[in-house]
Parts: C-alpha cells; sequence; structure tokens
C-alpha cells in the first residue's frame, strides 16, 4: 500500500526546514522530472511515427502564474539542451516570485514565449511536429473554475490527438478531491501522464481523475519519499492506495479439510434471480465451500437453468457462514434484515436493492460489525437518506464520496463501505480511530460499466466472509480480485465492451 495526502503544502514547507533545502532546489528536481517524461514521451512517439518532420520535435508548455508555473519555466530551460522547439504558452502572467525567476531564467537562455492571443497560429504552425504538450497551469492547491483563457487553451490541448500529454503535478482543473466545478462539468486538461510531486494526493483518485490523470508517476523533490512522508509527523495521510500486490487468494494449503471447512455462503434470491445466480457462482469459484441460493420462493427456482452445484433453500442454511443480500431482491428484504439481526454473529454483504430498504438502517443501529456494504453512487445515495444523513444526489456522492463515506463509517463503526467507482473506495471506522481509515483500489476498468458485474462482487465477498475473512480483508481482497479478474478476461477478447459477468467469473480461475 502507498500513502495518499490530501494536502502536500505542509510538508514541502517541513522538508524545506529540516532538510535545509531551498524552494529553488526542490523545483529544480520536480523539472528533471518532468524533463525525463518528456524525453522518454518523444522517444516512444518519435520511434512509433512514420511520418516525416517538418522542423525539430516541438515541446509546448502551458504555464499559469505561480508555482506550478514556475516548473515549466525550469522544464523549459532544461529542454532547451536538447534537439527540441521548446515554447511556453503564458497562460497567465507570473505572480509568484519563482514563477518570475524562472521566466527570466528561461528567458535569458532562450526559451521562445507565447501568449494566449498566439496560441491558434502557434498550433497552426507547428501542429505536425508537435509531440508533447506540458500542463504547469495549476497545481494541486487549486479551487474554483478555470479562467477563461486557461479552459480555452486547455481545451483546444485536449484535441492534439498526436501530442503526448503530461500534467506536472495534478492536471490544472481538478482541486483538492479531484472534482471539477463549472458549467457543463467543468473543463480539465487530460493527460496521457501525471508527474506528481512529493507525494500521492487524493486529487489523483477521484472518479474523474480517472480519465484526466492518465499514468500517474511520483517524483521525489531531492529527498527520499520516506523523508519527505513524514517530514512533520502531525499530518496524517488521507488513505492508503491499494497495489496489485496487496491482493490475498483464499489459496488452500491444509489438505485435512472438507468442504465445511470452507464455509457455507448464503446467497438471497428475489424477484430478478439472475443476480444470485452469478453472485453464488462467484462465491463457488472464489473458494466457499458450500453455496445455497435461499427464497421464500424456492420452489420455482426449479424452473430456472441454475447451476447443479448450487443449492436451493426456502430458508437460511443452520451452519450458514456468510449471507449475501439485495442483488436482485426487488423488495424491502425486512425478514432476511431480521434474521441478520438475530444472528449476529454471520458476517453479510448488503448490495444493491437492500440500500434502498427502510429496515437497513434498523440493521446498522442493532449490529454494524460484520457487514459489508457495496453500493454504487445511486445506492450509496439511498442508503444515506435511509440512515438520516440527507438526500444527495449522485453527482454529489461522486463529488463528495470521501467526505460522505467517512461520514457513514463513523456512524457506524466497524461496518465497512465499498463504494463503487471508477477507483473503489472502501471505509471503516475501528473503535480504536478518531477517524474512519480509507482504501482506494485504482484498478477498476470501464470493461465492469454491465449488469452483473457488481453482483459478481458480492459473491467474491461473500466467499471470504464464509472463510472467516475479517469484512475489510474480504471487502479488499475480494474488490482487487474483481478488478484482476476484469483484467484478466480484456486479455482473452479484442474489445473491452464485451466482458460478461460469466467471463469474469470464468476469470477467477487465472488469478
Amino acid at each position: 500500500m502507498q500513502n495518499i495526502y490530501g494536502d502536500t503544502r505542509i510538508l514541502d514547507s517541513k522538508v524545506r526546514e529540516l532538510y535545509k533545502l531551498s524552494e529553488d532546489i526542490m523545483m529544480e528536481n520536480a523539472a528533471a522530472a518532468l524533463e525525463d517524461a518528456v524525453a522518454s514521451s518523444l522517444k516512444e512517439r518519435i520511434e512509433g511515427c512514420s511520418s516525416v518532420f517538418l522542423s525539430r520535435p516541438a515541446v509546448l508548455i502551458l504555464a499559469g502564474s505561480g508555482n506550478n508555473g514556475a516548473d515549466g519555466y525550469a522544464l523549459a530551460r532544461r529542454l532547451i539542451s536538447h534537439e527540441y522547439a521548446v515554447t511556453v504558452c503564458a497562460v497567465s502572467e507570473p505572480k509568484s516570485p519563482m514563477c518570475i525567476l524562472q521566466k527570466e531564467r528561461a528567458a535569458a537562455i532562450g526559451v521562445s514565449f507565447i501568449d494566449v492571443s498566439e496560441y491558434d497560429d502557434y498550433i497552426e504552425r507547428v501542429s505536425i511536429d508537435l509531440k508533447v504538450i506540458v500542463d504547469c497551469i495549476f497545481g494541486s492547491g487549486f479551487h474554483g473554475e478555470l479562467p477563461f483563457e486557461a479552459q480555452a487553451v486547455i481545451a483546444s490541448a485536449n484535441k492534439s490527438i498526436d501530442a503526448v500529454r503530461i500534467a506536472c503535478d495534478v492536471p490544472s482543473g481538478l482541486d483538492c478531491l479531484g472534482n471539477v466545478s463549472g458549467s457543463n462539468g467543468g473543463s480539465y486538461f487530460c493527460a496521457d501522464k501525471t508527474v506528481t510531486m512529493g507525494a500521492l494526493k487524493m486529487s489523483l483518485f477521484s472518479d474523474v481523475a480517472k480519465d484526466a490523470c492518465g499514468t500517474i508517476s511520483l517524483a521525489g523533490l531531492g529527498v527520499s519519499r520516506g523523508n519527505f512522508e513524514y517530514a512533520d509527523g502531525t499530518v496524517r495521510h488521507e488513505a492508503c492506495l491499494l497495489e496489485k500486490s496487496d491482493s490475498k487468494l483464499p489459496l488452500r494449503k491444509s489438505h485435512n479439510v472438507n468442504k465445511g471447512t470452507f464455509g457455507h455462503a448464503a446467497i438471497v434470491c428475489g424477484t430478478k434471480p439472475g443476480a444470485s445466480v452469478i453472485a453464488g457462482s462467484a462465491a463457488l469459484r472464489f473458494g466457499a465451500g458450500l453455496v445455497t441460493l435461499v427464497s421464500d420462493k424456492a420452489d420455482s427456482l426449479g424452473t430456472m437453468n441454475i447451476p447443479f452445484e448450487l443449492m436451493t433453500s426456502s430458508a437460511f442454511p443452520a451452519n450458514a457462514a456468510s449471507v449475501a443480500l439485495g442483488m436482485g431482491l426487488g423488495s424491502d428484504g425486512k425478514s432476511y434484515l431480521g434474521w441478520l439481526c438475530e444472528h449476529p454473529d454471520v458476517p453479510a454483504v448488503l448490495d444493491a436493492d437492500i440500500c434502498h430498504s427502510p429496515f437497513v438502517k434498523d440493521l446498522l443501529e442493532k449490529r454494524s460489525s460484520g457487514i459489508v456494504l457495496t453500493p454504487h453512487p445511486k445506492e450509496f445515495s439511498s442508503l444515506l437518506e435511509q440512515c438520516g444523513m440527507g438526500t444527495f444526489s449522485v453527482k454529489e456522492v461522486v463529488a463528495r464520496r470521501v467526505e460522505l463515506v467517512k461520514a457513514f463509517c463513523n456512524k457506524y463503526p466497524d461496518a465497512v463501505l465499498l463504494l463503487k467507482g471508477a477507483n473503489v473506495l472502501i471505509g471503516i471506522k475501528r473503535a480504536s480511530q478518531n477517524d474512519a481509515a480509507l482504501y482506494i483500489n485504482p484498478f477498476g476498468s470501464n470493461a465492469l460499466a454491465k449488469g452483473g458485474s457488481g453482483d459478481v462482487l458480492s459473491g467474491l465477498v461473500a466467499a471470504l466472509l464464509a472463510q472467516k475473512y475479517e469484512p475489510l480483508q474480504a471487502a479488499v481482497y475480494a474488490s482487487l480480485a474483481h478488478t484482476s479478474a476484469a483484467e484478466a478476461a480484456l486479455s482473452s477478447v479484442k474489445n473491452n465492451f464485451a466482458i460478461t459477468p460469466i467471463d469474469l467469473i470464468q476469470a477467477v480461475k487465472a488469478l
């Protein structure tokens, strides 16, 4: 796992104080990291380019008025020693002392400057040679709406298909939480690569940021990552970024076992039984020893094409080790939630329709431990309302997801909340913690944006709960397996729109 921070400016200041580093030195390290990113991008682009250059490969740097712009001017000064045609577009005139100084240095060495009024002419003149555009307009401290000039330049840059787009620290237009504001959803720089400085930031891992950031790399600023992140012991990281190495599969190591050793997962079957069949099949594939579909109309399930390995029952099995409830339920689930209240030792994953139930609040108030909730934003909006935490639109849930997940987890200690999205957000509040702990799975795929994908995830969580994994472990490991299965499934098809829930279940075998 890697630490993610909300605001690294305090760390920047403390590093300068502790290690006697000037702002100039730290900025030079930032510019060097950007220089490496530009050089590698140009190498990739030129090697794969069959066209002939009219002149030299061109690099355009978009510079703002603050220290992010200063990074851009410092980068230009370093790049001019290469065989590149380097130009800086001053989206706004320098205001910070470092930005003023860095522009003077760049001018002294011969860097070419243009302003916004000259932008279109420049693009027309060098369009064939333009291979890299670097965004140094705004950094991680940005908030509000982009100025008109910045919007216009960014809109044009985003249309440059032939140029690699690189963002310095954070793509311009994203605020400290990775959101955008303004009409039509706001505008932001769409980077192919983002070089972030010093430490990872929350703004890089919102749902919007998934489209804005591209590949994220971390640049040192003159000290090691550890020295940077722990320069001020009072600054607590905001979340943990999950890595593929954090995944743990339910591998069977003991041999003196039987099916009962690996737990009995009960999957509640509702008005859309296909959802429970998908979840049950995923649970069995992910190590549960037994899986039963539970329905008060169990007799009618006999007419369905249910896999032979899944059992059916009108009641919860006496030895149920976990429950999955909500997928395709189509009702308020009062009786099932009541059963969970009466059996506090049986862990459960709650998903989909159960998030709309007026009785879910009662369950959470009676026993929030042993519960994993896996809503998507619309379901989370309903869940918040059912729990008396306010009315929020789906757009607000997405924009305020960190705040709302923390609030929910703080209200219901030990409950695990997994909020689906482009970047999956997992939260839990332990009794020993002052605030909820957050974990982000950044491996979400657009191939998962399809009905039934969430049912697979619920089944994976239920399987791990049945095998006696702690709820947080079950949520983290199941989420990583879910995204890894999508990646594995994609390797066997030509297009990312073709993945089905059955493909995901089959891909679990390849993990």
